[in-house]
């Protein structure tokens, strides 16, 4: 019997239990943390241990108030698993996991999340989350009455309180001073951010879930350039992914990425500073459609507000949306035609198992035969989607070498990254001209083009890979972004467009809020929403007007 009251009365305590998880959690998932902490304090090193004791005494805090007996294995499970995760992708990549970050995990697709999951991923998962989450659920927990468990649960967390803000408050001026001009270091911090992200986005959603949709744009009529042209206008708008304006030849780059539009380059018009509303597709896009300049725009307006698409289709212009990318995000969700391409099975532009963009070029040829009336086609490419670069282009139009044919970039050099990153733009340059090329041929219509990317890319420098990178702190790699416009000449003497003049405007800095207003005046659509100091083409047709 004695025996086997001792048997009963193995394992740990707890109090012991928690303090273990706390010091894991800083040891295992914080590289980064700690490695930008160093720089903030100049590596100052008493500063450095000071600042992390007094976060470790906050998680302990935290972890404590959570140490009840049916509470404290799923919480600290859920801990190990969140840092396990999102510290691979904060360590590896410098992907920071913001409520933005949040939202474009959750709107994400199969196809583009599967390329997240490489082996590197997967075996860090198993050691840093999995294995120390199983030891958790396996661990025997020696737990004393309740009294007395609810009073050394007390007392772990005044002393953890009291750790954090005593050293906090110890050096106060510096450590405050680092937090508020430096948001990237507990950005950075794991499980932390990424869990506050997760609760800031799930307030988001129910905050926006009983919103009110708000007509814009009712007013909206076909002006009388437009109404007088010969034939229908068609705009086709070419929305691009992930494609960064200092890897397009047309912007000065070393390499020559757009030899196809540099051949036709007196055609077209090339905008020389643009930038981006957001990091991410899932604010970038929205942004792009919506009224909202980057300081107004948030998703909440997105939502509460119709976009551009909704103004077009009020002023009678038929407009449809062609996705190879991972969905509208909503904005065409009240327009008549809204298709998915992106899991054909067309032998020739999806043989991989993904379609690239130049399935878009079959769909252009069938419409605009069929085109009797003013219309928008919206094509969403899938453009210079990583990590998986090399699927964006057929094996023929692989220009630079060698290249990174994985999803797992830390495996390949920055040189095979950039030269893959470099193959997706010079596609993206021969589905464009080619777009063009087509267009011209078209006698049954007037026809112009409009290409933008949603945002630009990180390909390692200074140690972050790919995008969605907070704006504050973003390098300009993920937020300038290139813009292209093209006029037919019958588009040209239609509504009396002055190309010289255009390259004037073109040298102006210009960004995602442009667009909204530019497709407007492209179609010659008055509306009280139309903003003509916004609308880069309205100067420059002010004679015919």
């Amino acid at each position: 019997m004695k025996i086997e009251n001792q048997a009963d009365q193995r394992g740990i305590s707890p109090v012991l239990l928690s303090i273990i998880v706390a010091a894991f959690i800083m040891a295992a998932y914080n590289n980064t943390f700690w490695g930008k902490a160093q720089r903030i304090f100049e590596g100052n090193t008493l500063h450095v241990a000071l600042f992390g004791l007094a976060v470790f005494g906050l998680v302990l805090f935290i972890i404590a108030l959570f140490s009840g007996k049916w509470l404290q294995k799923p919480f600290l499970i859920l801990l190990l698993m969140t840092g396990g995760v999102s510290s691979y992708y904060m360590d590896t990549m410098g992907v920071m996991i913001d409520r933005d970050m949040i939202q474009n995990v959750m709107t994400t697709t199969m196809q583009e999340g599967k390329h997240l999951i490489t082996f590197g991923f997967v075996s860090h998962v198993v050691i840093y989350a999995i294995i120390p989450s199983l030891f958790v659920l396996l661990v025997k927990v020696k737990r004393p009455p309740f009294v007395k468990a609810l009073i050394r649960n007390v007392i772990l967390a005044v002393f953890a309180f009291v750790l954090f803000a005593g050293l906090l408050m110890a050096n106060y001026k510096t450590f405050s001073s680092a937090i508020r001009n430096n948001k990237d270091l507990m950005g950075s911090f794991q499980p932390g951010a990424p869990l506050t992200s997760t609760i800031r986005y799930a307030n988001m959603m129910l905050n926006t879930r009983d919103i009110v949709l708000q007509p814009r744009g009712e007013d909206a009529v076909k002006g009388p350039l437009i109404m007088t042209a010969q034939k229908p206008v068609l705009t086709v708008i070419m929305v691009g992914e992930t494609a960064r304006a200092q890897n397009f030849g047309l912007l000065g780059y070393e390499r020559n990425t757009t030899p196809e539009l540099e051949s036709i380059r007196d055609r077209i018009t090339v905008f020389q500073d643009v930038s981006s509303c957001g990091t991410a597709t899932a604010t970038s896009l929205p942004c792009m459609f919506s009224r909202f300049g980057r300081s107004d725009y948030s998703y909440e307006n997105g939502l509460a507000n119709e976009n551009l698409l909704d103004v077009l289709t009020h002023a009678g212009v038929n407009v449809e949306w062609y996705d190879n990318n991972t969905g509208d995000k909503g904005i065409a969700k009240r327009i008549g035609v809204n298709t998915s391409l992106t899991y054909l099975k067309d032998p020739v532009y999806c043989a991989v198992g993904e379609c690239n963009d130049g399935i878009f070029m079959d769909v252009l040829k069938e419409k605009a035969a069929t085109i009797t009336q003013d219309t928008v086609l919206v094509f969403h490419m899938i453009g210079s989607h990583g990590p998986a670069y090399y699927l964006r282009y057929p094996k023929e139009y692989e220009r630079f070498t060698p290249t990174c044919d994985k999803s797992e970039l830390k495996d390949c050099s920055q040189d095979e990254i950039i030269n893959t990153y470099d193959n997706t733009i010079a596609y993206t340059d021969h589905i464009l001209a080619e777009t063009i090329k087509f267009l011209q041929t078209q006698d049954n219509v007037i026809p112009a083009m409009f290409y933008m990317s949603d945002h630009g890319e990180s390909l390692g420098e200074n140690g972050i890979y790919l995008h969605g990178t907070p704006y504050f702190m973003a390098p300009d790699t993920q937020t300038r972004v290139p813009m292209i416009l093209w006029f037919s000449q019958a588009y040209n003497n239609a509504f009396g467009l002055d190309p010289a003049c255009m390259d004037t405007r073109a040298k102006q800095p210009a960004t995602h809020e442009n667009m909204f207003h530019t497709i407007l005046g492209m179609m010659d659509i008055n509306t009280s929403e139309r903003n003509p100091d916004l609308d880069v083409v309205s100067a420059c047709r002010t004679a015919a007007e």
